[in-house]
């Protein structure tokens, strides 16, 4: 039942990742442009996190240790997997701030769903910090002191698996 639950959080295709941090391969970790915009490529494709572990096994085969900014670079596919899965649409991390905006249509079943409602327990749990918000018709959660992607995505995970 529970993981029925959890797969019926399919509500948005994709959730697009607006930040300041930086998040990168360095030019001295993977040489030559092309060669970075491959990666960043198939990085997009990536789906579920057996994917991802093997994306990073074969980076540090090939470079070396994953530098901080291309770790971080690597846990943003983490976090949009999250986020799509817990009907997010986009998610903003500036400022030591995360802004997750929900599903567009207000009609969506989303905001009847199991999923929606493990939000609003975080939210009530977590009432100090988090901020849910209604603005020109678009509705999103606000969470302060969220300092980095790890964070963003710890976040996410707890509201998911509550």
């Amino acid at each position: 039942e529970e993981r029925a639950n959890q797969a019926d959080c399919r509500y948005v295709s994709d959730s697009l990742l607006e930040s300041d941090l930086s998040l990168y391969f360095a030019e001295n970790y993977v040489p030559g442009s092309s060669e970075r915009m491959l990666l960043y490529r198939e990085m997009d494709q990536l789906e579920k996190e057996e994917d991802i572990q093997a994306f990073e096994k074969r980076l540090i085969d090939r470079f070396g240790p994953i530098p901080r900014e291309g770790q971080d670079l690597i846990d943003v596919v983490r976090l949009r997997i999250l986020a799509r899965q817990l009907g997010m649409e986009k998610i903003i991390l500036k400022n030591n701030q995360m802004i997750c905006h929900f599903v567009s249509n207000l009609k969506s079943s989303f905001y009847q769903s199991a999923c929606f409602d493990r939000i609003l327990n975080y939210v009530q749990q977590h009432y100090k910090r988090t901020r849910l918000r209604e603005q020109q018709g678009k509705r999103s959660l606000l969470i302060e002191q969220v300092n980095s992607v790890k964070e963003a995505q710890t976040i996410l995970l707890l509201i998911h698996q509550s």
